[in-house]
């Protein structure tokens, strides 16, 4: 049944006072009660609801036919209040008119300054002679307590449609009742309900109900409907996560914030999705790379299979470093601002990095796709291109560049952009050295060569013994140069460096600097780092017995 024909449905019901039960039908989740409480607010600003008083009931722990006639009366509100909370105020209103049609006696038994205990042992054997032409909701039917009974539930709907003039909407999850519950719904059911619904919105429908348009929600919805997501309440969630993280991306650039709303919208589904086709969380938050399933050495099940045809439907999804922060939000219900920021910002690099390399594949398009004479808009395009996009440009590329330029006869502006490139990054040490950062014969300009290694060099001699060591950790290899730089740091220099650290790092420094005596065939700078940093591991030892301790793991004694 589509939601447009439900929605008619409802408006019906509402506009006519003719006694009468309906009953909304679906699985869990998929916004029975919100849709029913959307329409009705609708029906009440239309003015078209027929019938003035109005009370929501659920059945979540009622356990007698009387606490459910007094929930009734509790909940009960005047048409203006539909979709506001029930209040002491409205209590009393709806007790005031029980006793005025009692009589005016009856205001003699309520207390000059009454408390609701007063009121509740009063008014509750009273409570349903009010309950006349009232529009009446009974949620969470399959939801009911042990000790009440469905076909005593349906009895009383009856006795509130017949006798009372009511009407009255029945919402269940048809699939989680019990299978006493069950059989009395279906054998009752006939005499019972006028109107059964049966509400299975599909994922275009959830977003028309919840989501309200604004450019976010847009992307939300489009992300919803490509999961095929129609479960309301998850769909409120990742509505509610999203919110957390709008406000802290505004400074970054937009593919920032869609990554984040991509992702929230699909871990939310797995991680609080109870179908059989929703993807399962932990599978889906460890998938690091977009071709894991590609892997021979991994046999994956049927199940596993349609998960990956999901996640390759869904732009090939794989988490990186953005994403894990987001799945922390979705377990733990908070941002942890710190390092969700620090990946927001590497990941805003990357971004920028595109745009970037995009901006310079489109100044080499004019010279690679076109065979116009205008060699100085080439030029200009590729001078523009490294005046604003040096920072993300390779040093193969800028070789290529100078090459150009050179053929073109611009031998001073070729001068100028290498000046220019190595200006912008000289704060990446690694970049200019050429045995690390291109591929053998890669870069060929001879003047690109030389300034390089000069400024290569000249950055490793004000390089920290720190700084050497991080580089040797992220290259895994160690050049004749690195070697007599740290041989001949001081002791006092790694004795510094050894107590700055903590965790993981400093076991790396520590085997990073013993390990060249450990690994055989030393040369003299190679045997003059080991014995540096293990006479500092001996000073660190001396200084108490727990740190001599320590220093023991690494194969360092202290006399």
């Amino acid at each position: 049944m589509s939601i447009g024909i439900i929605e008619n449905q409802i408006g019906r019901f509402l506009a006519s006072e003719a006694p009468e039960v309906m009953s909304i039908k679906g699985a869990w989740g998929v916004g029975k009660t919100y849709a029913w409480n959307k329409y009705l607010a609708n029906a009440k600003n239309q003015k078209k609801i027929a019938l003035k008083k109005y009370s929501y009931v659920s059945l979540f722990g009622i356990n007698s036919l009387e606490d459910l006639k007094f929930s009734i009366f509790e909940n009960m509100v005047d048409e203006k209040s539909i979709g506001r909370r029930p209040t002491v105020e409205s209590f009393k209103a709806s007790t005031a008119e029980l006793l005025k049609t009692l009589g005016k006696r009856s205001f003699s038994i309520i207390p000059s300054n009454p408390t609701m205990i007063h009121y509740h042992s009063m008014i509750e054997s009273l409570s349903f002679l009010s309950l006349e032409k009232t529009i009446i909701c009974i949620d969470d039917f399959e939801r009911k307590g042990h000790n009440i009974e469905a076909q005593d539930i349906l009895g009383l709907i009856t006795q509130l449609k017949e006798q009372k003039k009511c009407k009255v909407v029945l919402i269940l999850n048809d699939e989680s009742l019990s299978e006493g519950s069950s059989v009395d719904y279906i054998k009752l059911r006939e005499k019972v309900i006028d109107t059964e619904l049966r509400f299975a919105p599909t994922a275009e429908d959830c977003v028309e109900i919840v989501l309200t348009g604004n450019k976010i929600e847009q992307q939300l919805g489009e992300h919803i409907i490509k999961l095929g997501i129609n479960n309301i309440r998850i769909i409120k969630k990742i509505e509610k996560l999203s919110a957390l993280l709008v406000p802290l991306l505004k400074s970054y650039e937009d593919p920032v914030l869609s990554q984040a709303l991509r992702t929230v919208t699909l871990l939310t589904w797995c991680y609080y999705g109870q179908g059989n086709d929703t993807p399962d969380y932990n599978f889906v938050s460890s998938r690091n790379s977009a071709f894991s399933d590609l892997d021979d050495e991994i046999v994956l099940s049927t199940q596993q299979q349609i998960w990956c045809s999901i996640l390759r439907n869904y732009d090939n999804y794989a988490v990186d470093e953005f994403d894990q922060q987001i799945a922390r939000l979705v377990e733990n219900g908070y941002v942890d601002e710190v390092r969700f920021l620090e990946e927001a910002a590497v990941l805003n690099e990357k971004v920028l990095a595109a745009y970037s390399e995009n901006s310079f594949k489109e100044a080499w398009k004019k010279f690679n796709e076109s065979f116009d004479a205008d060699d100085q808009e080439v030029i200009s395009c590729l001078s523009a291109s490294f005046k604003h996009n040096a920072k993300y440009i390779s040093p193969v590329n800028l070789d290529g560049t100078v090459r150009l330029l050179r053929y073109l006869g611009k031998e001073p502006l070729a001068t100028k952009i290498i000046g220019l490139y190595i200006d912008k990054r000289q704060g990446d040490a690694e970049l200019f050295n050429l045995d690390t950062s291109a591929l053998p014969g890669e870069i060929k300009d001879s003047e690109v060569i030389t300034r390089f290694r000069e400024k290569y060099e000249s950055l490793r001699a004000k390089l920290s013994l720190r700084e050497i060591c991080d580089q040797l950790l992220a290259c895994d290899s160690c050049s004749d140069e690195e070697e007599v730089h740290l041989s001949q740091a001081a002791v006092e220099k790694y004795v510094e460096l050894f107590k700055s650290q903590k965790g993981q790092k400093l076991s790396q420094y520590v085997d990073l600097c013993l390990n060249f005596h450990r690994l055989g065939g030393t040369t003299k700078y190679q045997e003059l780092i080991y014995e540096k940093a293990a006479e500092a591991l001996k000073i660190i030892g001396s200084e108490s017995k727990l740190n001599a301790s320590r220093v023991r793991r690494f194969g360092i004694r202290v006399d």
